[in-house]
């Protein structure tokens, strides 16, 4: 059987660096051990391997395989725990063959193998799975098949005892589950757990122990890591727009409460350190190998908190007040008046407390450095004004809002070209005050922001439901109100109605309703007359009667109906020339010269002699020239032809 040699020292001139890097990014310990055995835990992940047409993956797995546990302390009783990202790369080719994985499986030492004492699967598709099933069935044991487990996604490691905010999840895999919940719709999991960062409540959440507030975790980390000195400098900054999935699952990873975000820019690599009782300050090593978030990534974080603010900045209802104190285009607007619109104890003000908190403790003071670097960075105070003012305005009329915003960006643009000189000493705001906020907390409750839950959670729903049957149930309240009837002091409730079961049958049965008069509602001036053909004796007249006047009752019996139907009218043959026959239906007849034949049989005797009526349409008779007819062949005729 092969074995694995050791990949060479840092010292040897075979060592190879890139290699060394990239084992780096595939495989790290964990900077936490797991939270159920306390055994150390490593990740691996699948979207960090290289192309197999740049990389050779025999040359990598020596490197890969030196960051486990040594043989040494796999000898001396150590047991370890994997949790392996198969999340899909962008680039299928990425991902190594199954020989590979059968041949690398079989190259692991015993001792190695049996130290594993479990490895949780997340993320992997149908036929990773049966990958991993089939290598761990032919080459493994029942054993190690036992200590294999699969996960759907990142959060239902919870659902196996994995402590998912103390676990370094990698970049990509936070990017791939977001692209997947794109694709099926769902959310970010905030109506699971609740919101932290985002839309909350309390915008600025209390300081542990004093009634002051202090800024959230998320702008803390995020604009300590734009301030650094590499990140300052990069060019279009809040003005280049980050990808959009990247800003969303940066979102998810602050909502979940992840205490391991790591932030990169070229050479500039930044992880801020996590607590742990018992363990206490805990900080990531190899971080420059590590994948992170890029500058503009947590630019673009900023302005999406600000865009999710309950209330806005710039609430509609102070768009009419900014139209008219400062919406002229010849209102010149003094650093004074921002003064007194940024003051605390302001007796007038466009802005609310909490806005007026915000701009003071974290806008004004991050803009106004920002601007400060504008030789590198390109972004002077009126283009900061244009790229933030969208996200400080939240009203339901867009004409209304486009308005409005020309008035935000100059009061915007006034107050970031005079926070260093003239805001600042006026509201007692020094300069370091700002950068003592971005540091982190000393109190451990403050490192983290409190977990809001959502209005529609279960355990809302449950008290509000639990207080209302509380209060209907109570007994001792009905007596009370009784007592207070019965004393006078209030009126007593009228009486339901009584349910139709609980009467006698003879009492439930309704009076039949009277039959409804056959009359017309249509009174006889207004009826139009019948047409001629129609009057005739044979016809009845109708009775008709107006909708005043009430209906005679008519002598007949009781049992009858109270009006006669009107009869059918007799139907009356129309004269036709075709209709005079002789006595026998194959008789020929002449009508002015028109020779025919009538097929109709008509009975021996007399024909009917038709009534003249006046009121009948009279028929003239017609002299006219006819194209003679071929004679209808009799019916032994037709068979000979």
């Amino acid at each position: 059987m092969r074995t694995l040699l050791p990949p060479p020292p840092p010292t040897s001139p075979h060592y190879s660096p890139d290699l060394a890097s990239l084992a780096a990014r595939i495989l790290y310990p964990n900077p936490l051990p797991s939270a159920t055995s306390n055994l150390p835990l490593y990740i691996l992940s699948a979207t960090a391997f290289p192309s197999a047409r740049s990389t050779s993956y025999d040359d990598l797995l020596p490197y890969i395989l030196a960051r486990l546990p040594s043989n040494d302390d796999l000898l001396a009783g150590l047991e370890y725990e994997v949790i392996f990202f198969a999340h899909p790369a962008e680039d299928k080719k990425k991902l190594p063959g199954w020989q590979w994985l059968v041949h690398t499986y079989g190259l692991l030492s015993r001792v190695l193998r049996k130290r594993l004492k479990r490895l949780w699967v997340v993320g992997a598709e149908r036929w990773v799975r049966v990958l991993v099933e089939g290598v761990m069935t032919v080459v493994g044991t029942a054993k190690g098949r036992r200590k294999v487990g699969f996960v759907r996604e990142v959060q239902g490691l919870e659902a196996v005892g994995v402590r998912v905010q103390e676990v370094c999840v990698p970049v990509a895999v936070w990017v791939s589950e977001q692209r997947k919940r794109r694709k099926i719709g769902g959310d970010g999991g905030e109506g699971r757990m609740g919101r932290r960062a985002f839309g909350v409540r309390e915008p600025l959440p209390p300081q542990a122990g004093e009634e002051a507030v202090r800024l959230p975790r998320v702008l803390r980390e995020t604009t300590s890591f734009l301030l650094m000195d590499e990140c300052v400098k990069t060019e279009g900054l809040f003005r280049v727009n980050a990808k959009a999935v990247m800003v969303e699952a940066l979102k998810e990873i602050y909502e979940r409460g992840q205490q391991f975000v790591i932030w990169k820019e070229r050479e500039t690599a930044l992880c801020f350190s996590c607590w742990k009782e018992g363990v206490g300050n805990v900080s990531l090593v190899e971080l420059k190998e590590r994948e992170g978030f890029d500058v503009h990534a947590a630019a673009g974080l900023i302005k999406m908190w600000y865009g999710y603010l309950r209330e806005p900045i710039f609430p509609q209802t102070c768009y009419q007040a900014l139209a008219k104190f400062y919406g002229g285009a010849d209102v010149y607007l003094e650093p004074e008046q921002m003064v007194g619109m940024l003051k605390e104890d302001a007796e007038w003000t466009v802005l609310t407390p909490t806005a007026r908190k915000i701009l003071r403790m974290h806008l004004l003071p991050l803009l106004s450095r920002i601007a400060d670097s504008g030789a590198w960075n390109r972004m002077t105070a009126s283009s900061l004004a244009v790229c933030f003012a969208p996200a400080l305005l939240k009203g339901p009329d867009i004409e209304e809002e486009m308005r409005v915003m020309a008035i935000v960006r100059r009061l915007l643009e006034t107050m970031i070209s005079n926070w260093k000189e003239h805001l600042a000493p006026a509201l007692h705001s020094a300069h370091g005050t700002f950068e003592d906020r971005l540091r982190l907390p000393e109190a451990v409750a403050d490192r983290e922001d409190p977990v809001e839950e959502g209005e529609n959670s279960i355990q809302s729903k449950e008290a509000q439901m639990s207080g209302i049957m509380l209060v209907d149930n109570d007994d001792s309240a009905s007596v009370d109100a009784e007592h207070e009837v019965n004393e006078g002091h209030l009126h007593a409730p009228p009486p339901l109605p009584i349910r139709p079961g609980a009467l006698p049958r003879s009492q439930n049965e309704l009076p039949p309703l009277p039959p409804r008069p056959r009359t017309s509602s249509v009174p006889e001036d207004a009826r139009p007359p019948l047409p001629p053909r129609l009057r005739s004796s044979t016809v009845a007249e109708i009775p008709r009667t107006s909708p005043t006047s009430s209906p005679t009752p008519s002598p007949t019996n009781s049992s009858d109906n109270q009006f006669k139907r009107k009869p059918a009218p007799a139907i009356q043959p129309l004269p036709r020339y075709s209709m005079a026959v002789g006595s026998s239906g194959q008789q020929a007849a002449t009508l002015e010269h028109v020779p025919f034949y009538n097929t109709v049989e008509q009975p021996t005797g007399e024909p009917e002699q038709l009534e003249s009526d006046p009121d009948l349409p009279q028929y003239d008779s017609l002299s006219m020239t006819t194209i003679p007819r071929k004679p209808v062949p009799k019916p032994g005729q037709r068979g000979e032809e």
